[in-house]
């Protein structure tokens, strides 16, 4: 069952873990930093993966991944087994292939703090892009709460693609440059075509926009100034 987290993971009473136990960065960062983290994470050899662990009490109010929250029931999806559940944390684990005592250590120290909301491994809820994907309601932190009211569950995550930040290599009138680093005459790539002007990383949600509208405006101007100011309006007058 595939399903993006986007936004899930921010909620407060969720943990991401590895195969060991433990957590490996600030679960409400941007899909892109928290992928990273799980990379760095990961041995040599090792699946990437890592597991969203959470208590009854989040699931029944947020949902877990495509697992819906309260009222839809369960079944469905623990069946497939795509949602596992167990009564403590220690079954959970050994239901996962994780490593019990590992995620029963992480477990205990993260939700010492978070009674508090507060999380001093990663500091979630630390910056404005974590708390927009929190929970407004929930004080003192959008996106801290322990995780201690069972049955606990869990979803297994491995990495996806929404886009790509290795596109066609381009000059700053968004032509396409060739292996020669010479501009292919009539060729020009803006948006997730074109290689990302962010160098492989990720501001904010959206980052693909601004450079698409930008450079296809710088497009369309190098292709008016290559005098093809008539054959675009015999495109705009056919488009009439």
């Amino acid at each position: 069952m595939n399903y993006p987290h986007l936004i899930d993971r921010g909620k407060p009473g969720v943990i991401a873990v590895t195969a060991r136990g433990n957590r490996f960065g600030n679960e409400a960062d941007s899909y892109h930093g928290f992928m990273r983290h799980l990379f760095a994470a990961i041995e040599p050899g090792a699946e990437v993966a890592a597991w969203l662990v959470c208590d009854h009490r989040f699931q029944r109010r947020y949902g877990l991944g495509a697992s819906k929250p309260f009222p839809v029931s369960l079944k469905r999806y623990q069946r497939s087994g795509y949602l596992v559940t167990a009564p403590t944390i220690e079954e959970l684990a050994r239901r996962c292939g994780i490593d019990p005592a590992g995620l029963k250590a992480t477990v205990d120290f993260y939700n010492r703090h978070a009674r508090e909301g507060r999380d001093p491994a990663f500091d979630r809820g630390g910056t404005p892009y974590n708390r927009v994907s929190g929970d407004p309601d929930h004080k003192p932190n959008p996106c801290v709460a322990p995780i201690e009211h069972g049955p606990f569950h869990a979803v297994k995550i491995v990495p996806g693609s929404l886009g790509t930040f290795a596109g066609l290599k381009t000059d700053a009138a968004a032509r396409v440059l060739g292996n020669d680093n010479r501009p292919i005459p009539g060729l020009y790539a803006t948006g997730n075509d074109m290689s990302s002007v962010m160098g492989g990383h990720y501001p904010s949600g959206g980052i693909t926009l601004g450079p698409a509208m930008t450079f296809g405006y710088l497009a369309a101007l190098d292709m008016v100034a290559r005098g093809g100011a008539a054959e675009m309006d015999d495109i705009g007058a056919a488009a009439d």
